[in-house]
């Protein structure tokens, strides 16, 4: 642990951070493009509506009704020729984050280069952005699942309507944490020109999680209570705090792929 922190306060952590928030605001429209895509074929009504109202527990306010915007300009212009030819640009697009976080997870397991060819690296950006795609749609299928069967088994119980939704409102949050632990494991394991351990990856989603979520929430208040970034940026507001949220969330997930690269038994991939 004195190792990642020494990294993270005299190392280039920041300024990576900076360049991977910002290829993720870039690669915002595109993956929302991919995202409602492919919610056409989740067997759940309103899975959309239902990650927005996560993300707007996360963000800021500011920064949530940008992306709420871009959200709404996405639905309104699709067509047949988006879920085409325009899918795939689009999918291109929202792979430069992930390529963007790959480079920086080579950067904390002290790897020069990336060994694998070029189309070798953005199929695997591609294939994460998929991915994840999929793995937050999933979480709202488990929810609406998880929802039903906490109404099931509280009716059998003989609990009242506010009953169950104390309950599933203590149930939900750790089916959210864990599709989010998930998905950085994800991106420990697969990104980078190396193959950490299993549980190096895990306890470095857990880390970066964690510092997700604190940094998410304790900016948001910042922002709502105590800034007003309004008199300063002007119409520019939205996207200085979408910038700073996603700089504040790049921290957090580089931070957890400095823990994963600080445990040993690491292999590095064969070369093809």
């Amino acid at each position: 642990m004195l190792r990642v922190g020494e990294r993270v306060v005299v190392g280039p952590v920041f300024e990576r951070a900076a360049q991977l928030a910002f290829y993720a605001v870039l690669a915002l429209a595109p993956f929302l493009v991919v995202l409602t895509s492919i919610a056409g074929f989740v067997p759940c009504q309103n899975a959309i509506d239902q990650l927005l109202e996560r993300a707007q527990s996360l963000m800021p306010s500011e920064a949530f009704d940008l992306v709420s915007e871009v959200m709404d300009d996405v639905v309104e212009s699709r067509s047949a020729t988006l879920l085409t030819v325009g899918l795939l640009t689009a999918l291109w697009s929202a792979s430069r984050a992930a390529n963007s976080l790959r480079t920086a997870l080579n950067a904390a397991h002290d790897l020069k280069g990336d060994g694998r060819s070029f189309v070798r690296q953005q199929v695997i950006a591609i294939t994460f952005t998929l991915c994840g795609a999929v793995l937050l749609l999933a979480s709202v299928v488990a929810s609406v699942v998880g929802a039903g069967l906490i109404e099931r088994v509280g009716s059998s119980l003989g609990f009242d309507a506010f009953a169950e939704a104390r309950l599933w409102g203590v149930v939900r949050w750790p089916m959210a944490i864990g599709s989010l632990v998930l998905l950085a494991a994800l991106a420990y394991r697969l990104l980078p020109d190396i193959r950490p351990r299993a549980m190096a990856s895990f306890w470095g989603a857990v880390v970066a999680t964690l510092l997700f979520l604190a940094s998410s929430r304790l900016f948001a208040i910042y922002a709502e209570r105590f800034a007003d970034f309004g008199p300063t940026y002007g119409a520019l507001a939205g996207g200085v705090v979408l910038l700073l949220w996603g700089w504040l969330s790049a921290i957090a997930f580089i931070v957890g792929g400095e823990v994963t690269a600080a445990f040993p038994g690491a292999r590095p991939r064969r070369k093809e």
